[in-house]
């Protein structure tokens, strides 16, 4: 089952994405941990993606992408100078604050595979 790690410290940016991207992803996990603990929840969870405020996607981008974790970034501040230091880090996506279910599907949805379907 992946795993949808967030680390996004706005609870009210926060409870509204992890009930969206539960509803979004139902065969993915949800887990919520704190930034300081990021890279350690990353790789002991085996996440697949994470979603997280900018200053903390800024902090465990370079880490996760040791891991092969793409990090998709929160914020409020779409600016050009925001989105050119997110792709200057190697963040895998942007996407405002709050973020809206079509939002999320669209940024999100390419690092998880729903599960095969059974043909039987």
């Amino acid at each position: 089952m992946p795993v949808i790690l967030v680390l996004v410290d706005d609870l009210a940016a926060r409870d509204p994405t992890v009930e969206s991207l539960s509803r979004l992803f139902p065969w993915a996990r949800v887990t919520v941990t704190r930034a300081d603990v990021a890279l350690a929840s990353a790789a002991g969870e085996g996440a697949a993606v994470v979603v997280a405020g900018l200053s903390a996607a800024e902090r465990v981008c370079l880490e996760a992408a040791r891991l092969g974790v793409p990090v998709v970034a929160l914020t409020r501040d779409m600016s050009p100078d925001t989105l050119f230091r997110a792709e200057t880090l190697g963040i895998a996506g942007v996407v405002r604050a709050p973020a809206g279910a079509e939002q999320l599907a669209a940024v999100i949805g390419p690092f998880l595979r729903p599960p095969p379907r059974d043909h039987r």
